[in-house]
């Protein structure tokens, strides 16, 4: 797999340099452009404590700023693993100033589903989840990221005692923290729980029980590395769900 994750990386690399090498040169825009796209490679698909995809995965991210400050965006998200089992297509509106970051995102993951239906947005059966995220990271001085999200609708439901379907408002609380951050290298520690507001159980663990549940914790390197030429955000993690009682490594770069 590491193999497979180098070689991808090598070429898609190589291609881009060569293209950024031949292309002409163009007059650069002194207002940064609104639409913009990422592209990336990682091992694994990790989501708050939970084993998305277990094989290597393209991502690619797509949004608009709205306004020329660029704080509110609107944007799709996809997810595709190379061994064609997983496939992901999520949409979001999102605002961000300084250290607040607020969004609503709809997540379609389409893996184990017989027959996804991406318009179907019914209470009983959709597949969706309608995801409120939010994030505050404190001054320079004092860089503690908080961050909460809960999902508001769509496939995270029990059944109440009248047989009827409610929504468990599953929820995920993470503070993460850099515990080195240089012109090298950055580390980042972060914790993560889990629990739902109105649920015998939640999204993020099978434990029956909807008491607070340590999901997800780890460590997180990140540096750039050189390949031809071309600077590459590349990052290493470890991370540990102690509620379901695994650990994952995962490697990822940012190829533009």
């Amino acid at each position: 797999m590491k193999n497979l994750f180098l070689s991808s990386m090598v070429a898609i690399i190589g291609l881009t340099g060569y293209a950024q090498e031949t292309a002409p040169e163009t007059k650069t825009s002194k207002e940064p452009s609104r639409l913009n796209f990422n592209i990336g490679l990682e091992t694994s698909h990790l989501w708050r404590g939970l084993i998305i995809n277990p094989s290597m995965t393209i991502t690619a991210d797509i949004h608009y700023a709205l306004d020329k400050k660029q704080n509110f965006t609107v944007g799709f998200w996809g997810g595709n693993g190379f061994d064609g089992k997983y496939t992901e297509v999520d949409y979001y509106v999102q605002y961000k100033h300084k250290g607040l970051t607020v969004g609503l995102w709809d997540l379609f993951n389409t893996t184990n589903v017989i027959h996804p239906e991406v318009f179907n947005y019914d209470k009983n059966t959709t597949t969706h989840l309608i995801d409120l995220r939010s994030s505050y990271r404190f001054s320079p001085q004092f860089p503690l990221r908080v961050e909460a999200d809960i999902i508001l609708y769509g496939n995270d439901r029990e059944l109440n005692s009248d047989l009827v379907y409610k929504n468990r408002y599953s929820t995920y609380v993470e503070l993460g923290y850099p515990l080195l951050k240089n012109e090298q290298i950055t580390l980042d520690a972060y914790v993560g729980t889990s629990f739902s507001l109105d649920g015998k159980s939640n999204l993020y663990t099978t434990n029956p029980d909807n008491s607070l549940n340590v999901v997800n914790t780890g460590l997180k390197a990140s540096k750039d590395i050189t390949i031809l030429q071309y600077k590459l955000p590349v990052y290493a993690g470890i991370m540990w769900n102690p509620a379901e009682k695994y650990t994952r490594m995962q490697l990822g770069v940012s190829l533009f």
